[in-house]
């Protein structure tokens, strides 16, 4: 994983990196295979359902990192 700009916030940027990264795996995975059988309003409250995951999952440590850049920017 690449550092941060802001080397204080690397740390932060590897935890953030690391959750987005799984997280976004399991994003595609799904997404992908059944693209073809879901109507849109399907997709759409899938979407909406990850989007509340990631938030959950990673939404933290994203803002913490997003803070920890702007600090030292």
């Amino acid at each position: 994983m690449a550092h941060s700009l802001s080397p204080e916030c690397t740390p932060l940027k590897h935890a953030y990196d690391s959750c987005f990264n799984s997280w976004f795996e399991g994003y595609l995975e799904p997404a992908i295979a059944n693209s073809k059988k879901l109507s849109e309003g399907q997709r759409n409250e899938y979407a909406k359902k990850k989007a509340e995951e990631f938030d959950q999952n990673c939404g933290a440590v994203w803002r913490e990192y997003k803070d920890c850049v702007q600090v030292c920017a």
